[in-house]
């Protein structure tokens, strides 16, 4: 016989996830969004539940992970104007990490950091000449720990993982 509380614990479950996630939001990814919007045309997708799914399968060390997917977006290349424009919406405390732009296929990705309280924070913008996508996320200090070791380290480790 199943217990009468299962089904309470399950919706406290989704409840609590839906508003971790919703409280998680801050105002530099929603400039980030706001400002493809408004300078763009366009809107971000609705994904059902992403908040939802992302608690189950975010990678170790990950958490507050927000993510925006712009459909029809119309991109013609120019990474000046876009940089600005995301550089404005992040405001102090972020710094460039990596910025690649295709001119064969007019893409551009722009990858900013901003280390705080033993966190790193990242914002990834990737456009292509039909869709935009930006993801924000914290890494934990153990993760970016883990990253940063010792190439003979990393080399054991992999070697170890095969051996399993």
């Amino acid at each position: 016989m199943k217990s009468p509380t299962a089904p309470v614990l399950l919706i406290s479950l989704v409840v609590l996830c839906a508003i971790t996630v919703a409280n998680a939001s801050d105002h530099e990814f929603k400039g980030v969004v706001h400002a493809i919007e408004a300078n763009y045309g366009v809107h971000h997708m609705h994904i059902p539940l992403l908040g939802f799914a992302m608690f189950f399968a975010r990678p170790e060390g990950v958490s507050g992970m927000k993510l925006a997917v712009f459909e029809n977006f119309h991109f013609s290349g120019e990474s000046e104007h876009v940089t600005h424009l995301i550089e404005d919406s992040l405001g102090e405390g972020w710094f460039p990490f990596v910025k690649v732009r295709s001119k064969a296929d007019s893409e551009t990705t722009l990858i900013y950091t901003n280390p705080s309280g033993g966190k790193m924070r990242m914002m990834i913008v990737s456009l292509e000449a039909t869709e935009a996508t930006v993801v924000e996320f914290n890494l934990s200090e153990r993760s970016i720990q883990g990253w940063l070791k010792e190439p003979g380290e990393m080399a054991d480790d992999h070697r170890h993982h095969h051996l399993d």
